[in-house]
């Protein structure tokens, strides 16, 4: 009953929003935006997302979509004129920019394996080496402390400064949080109609009857919200199971991860021993900030198969984000005993070693990744780095 009256008042506040035309406004907005070529602003802020996704593993087909979504202002010729522009200020800038340097460096990396985006890719690259260069030449006085190295920036789960902030432009802005939903009971919301004749008023109007009794008004809203509503799951079967899975997949892909968590929560609902399900919930809560609950799902996929990799890994990556160091080398030590030339978990488990103050443990880890792939320049950046200390 609790969560039907919360996904009641949640559609409740879905309907104010279209009293006060704030949702048709935005969308006009966003309309209109979307006609307009691309100013250096907005080369920053689309640019800020993508390293973002780049931040929370973006591989390489995903970074290719962020492109091609973006039609003709995705043009590779176009992106590499406006880095070029924003490079010259970034290099120029006195302020700090050793975690733009080591997502523009991963960005070359990943963009690599298509030759469409490969001119973006060697661009950013180009423009994080001389960026992450400036930073380690400097490194004897401005060294704060081991969560400035660029190996760690890569992996961290805290919200990135805009491009603007990192040129030095803008103080950093307050961190953002969720709306809170206020849940009423039906007897608040009919008192609190009746103390507000102006809003009773606008949702008679809305709802197009005559009647502003708060409630008659309460009747229609419920009489609406009833109407709005999904039919009620058919029974579970594979079919269906999947279907959801499928929805939630292009959510996700579309960007809108809370959608696709809630299709993947309905696939869970019917079968929730579907462990592809409990592995793209737990990378979506954990791109979204949720890091506990990400936790959470992983553990589900583990629980039904112990030897999942690539959950142990993300489980990992979820760990050493908030500093549980040593519980994300178990994670990344299970992974090396089935599958000991997975390079990449090798480097992980350096950097993490790293922050515990273990520095010659970390370089042997990090020989073990450039053995297994000679050509791995991340790994290749710390050894030369802890060489010199």
């Amino acid at each position: 009953m609790q969560g039907l009256l919360k996904r009641f008042w949640n559609w409740i506040q879905q309907f104010f929003a279209q009293v006060f035309g704030s949702s048709s406004r935005s969308e006009r907005d966003n309309k209109n935006s979307l006609q307009q070529p691309l100013s250096d602003t907005d080369y920053e802020f689309l640019f800020s997302q993508l390293l973002d996704g780049v931040a929370h593993g973006w591989h390489e087909g995903r970074i290719l979509k962020y492109f091609e979504d973006l039609g003709e202002r995705g043009k590779a010729k176009l992106w590499v004129a406006w880095l070029e522009r924003f490079g010259e200020k970034a290099i120029s800038s006195a302020a700090p920019n050793l975690q733009l340097a080591a997502r523009m460096m991963r960005l070359g990396e990943l963009a690599q394996s298509f030759q469409k985006i490969e001119p973006i890719g060697q661009t950013a690259y180009d423009i994080g080496k001389k960026l992450y260069t400036k930073e380690a030449d400097s490194a004897v006085w401005e060294y704060a402390g081991p969560d400035t190295r660029v190996t760690d920036v890569l992996r961290s789960d805290v919200k990135s400064p805009t491009l603007e902030d990192s040129l030095g432009k803008n103080p950093p802005p307050p961190p953002t949080q969720p709306p809170q939903t206020e849940t009423l009971t039906i007897d608040e919301l009919t008192l609190r109609l009746q103390q507000d004749p102006e809003l009773a008023a606008q949702i008679s109007q809305q709802l197009g009857i005559e009647s502003t009794d708060p409630q008659t008004l309460v009747d229609a809203l419920i009489s609406n919200f009833e109407a709005q509503q999904p039919p009620p799951p058919p029974e579970a079967s594979s079919e269906t199971v999947e279907n959801y899975y499928n929805q939630g997949v292009e959510q996700a892909n579309l960007g809108d991860l809370e959608a696709a968590i809630a299709l993947w929560d309905q696939a869970l609902a019917l079968d929730p021993s579907y462990a592809p399900a409990w592995h793209n919930r737990g990378s979506a809560l954990g791109t979204i900030g949720q890091a506990e609950e990400a936790i959470a799902s992983f553990d589900r996929v583990l629980a039904l198969n112990g030897g999942d990799v690539e959950a142990l890994n993300a489980k990992g990556q979820v760990l050493y984000s908030l500093q549980k160091w040593p519980e994300a080398i178990v994670c990344w030590d299970q992974i090396l005993a089935v599958q000991p030339d997975y390079y990449q978990v090798w480097y992980n488990r350096g950097s993490a070693l790293e922050l515990m103050g273990q520095p010659s443990e970390a370089i042997a880890s990090y020989q073990k990744a450039v053995e297994i792939e000679p050509t791995f320049e991340l790994a290749q950046n710390r050894l030369q780095e802890l060489s010199q200390e």
